[in-house]
């Protein structure tokens, strides 16, 4: 037979279980609203505060309120909420930096007994931004609460809680609180998380609040050559086939004035590799003439001429060829082209004046003469530049001024049987055009 102990003891030995639960605080036993006596006590604090707060008698309700989070904190989430307005409300009133510490416990409450620690980092954040008033002492504390709960969930983490942080980012690098670099990490670090959300997700809150935080960005004052290049570079390498982000990239570097950049460079190249354009070819061509890439230069302005549909525009692309060859003293090449941009526009006076000057910079004969020559139909060309377009007047008369002293002289020419001004001359060679006789003015 198996020994029993004594009742007595057996009622001792019971009672250190069963006693506590007669009354203990839901605090302390991990339950809702506590046991026994405790429990009670919990309802009824429940009941009081919320009749004093839905009347809107926060001093009254506060007294209950406070026994109710004490005793048994898990007993509501919504006592939670109720609290964090009432305390919001007091300091609005008072300004008493003691209601924040009270709203900060409150939280903290909230993800100790009912998880969701990013969630209630950001709503906590934003309450508190929501009361800072340029109070940058405020904006701070919000600015890093919002960065704690970005940091402990980005994937859950809304898109109001982005913006705002943004905000906040803003606001304490206008205060001189934070450099551009922390500016430019926080933006890029909103932007990927939004990115990887509009791609599973595409919803429009995200949607606006990547527009948003864009456009708090490029006016905020904080994007830098220096900030943007090493932000975006490694960006652009591993992922060139993406054409959001290159298009974002080159409008941000455009704003801040980065055109000259490598970066900028290698993000155009493969954005037209993804769509060509007219107007992406021009821009490349631009970007290599700039970099005195000639070769590469004339490459994309010859494949903007073959996707361009306008006339005029292909008349413009054409005059930046013959430029370009008139610069690198090819002169052939550069009349070819001019005449190109003639045939698109005849109304383009620039290019006329292209084949003007080509002409008075060659010498393609062995005879003097035949040289001198040349400038009667260099001449021909700047006055039609000036017809064409009469805002070329003042340079183009420079111009005319110059080759007539260059004509040939009037006894020259008597040797050859040309005696008489203004009968027509072919000047041969590669030029091949028809022209007009005209003597040297020697006075």
């Amino acid at each position: 037979m198996k020994a029993r102990l004594p009742k007595a003891l057996t009622v001792l030995f019971l009672s250190f279980f069963v006693l506590p639960l007669a009354g203990q605080k839901g605090i302390e036993d991990g339950s809702k609203f506590g046991h026994g006596q405790d429990s009670a006590d919990c309802r009824e604090n429940l009941s009081l505060y919320k009749t004093y707060y839905d009347q809107g008698k926060y001093d009254m309700a506060l007294g209950f309120w406070r026994k109710t989070f004490n005793e048994c904190p898990r007993s509501s989430s919504n006592m939670h909420l109720h609290g964090i307005k009432m305390f919001k409300t007091k300091y609005q009133e008072t300004g008493n930096m003691a209601y924040i510490d009270t709203i900060e416990i409150i939280y903290d409450a909230r993800i100790k007994y009912f998880n969701k620690k990013a969630y209630y980092l950001g709503r906590k954040g934003m309450d508190i931004y929501s009361l800072s008033n340029g109070n940058m002492d405020l904006v701070k504390l919000s600015y890093n609460t919002l960065m704690e709960s970005i940091n402990t969930d980005p994937k859950k983490a809304s898109s109001t809680v982005l913006t705002v942080f943004m905000g906040t980012t803003q606001m304490l690098f206008e205060n001189g609180v934070i450099d551009n670099e922390e500016v430019i990490n926080n933006y890029g670090m909103l932007i990927d998380i939004l990115d990887e959300k509009i791609a599973k997700f595409n919803r429009p809150p995200d949607v606006n609040a990547k527009e948003t935080i864009d456009m708090i960005f490029k006016s905020g004052g904080a994007a830098t050559c220096e900030g943007l290049i090493p932000l975006f570079t490694q960006r652009v390498s591993d992922n060139p086939d993406d054409p959001e982000l290159l298009s974002k990239v080159i409008e941000l570097l455009k704003d801040a004035g980065c055109t000259d950049s490598d970066l900028y460079y290698m993000t155009a190249e493969n954005q037209y590799k993804i769509e060509k354009t007219a107007k992406a070819a021009y821009d490349l061509a631009e970007m290599n003439y700039d970099r005195m890439k000639l070769d590469d230069a004339e490459k994309y302005y010859l494949e903007a001429i073959d996707l361009e549909e306008d006339q005029n525009s292909i008349s413009t692309y054409y005059v930046k060829l013959a430029t370009l060859r008139l610069n690198s003293e090819d002169y052939r090449a550069a009349r070819d082209y001019a005449k190109k941009a003639i045939q698109a526009n005849p109304d383009n006076g620039t290019a006329y004046m292209i084949v003007g000057n080509a002409y008075s910079s060659v010498k393609i004969f062995d005879d003097p003469l035949k040289n001198q020559m040349i400038y009667w139909v260099a001449a021909d060309y700047f006055r039609m530049a000036k017809e064409k377009d009469p805002k070329l007047a003042a340079r183009v008369n420079e111009y005319l001024a110059t080759v007539r002293q260059l004509f040939p002289k009037k006894e020259d020419l008597f040797f050859i049987s040309i005696i008489e001004e203004g009968v027509p001359h072919t000047v041969g060679g590669w030029i091949n055009e028809r022209t007009t006789v005209r003597f040297r003015n020697e006075n």
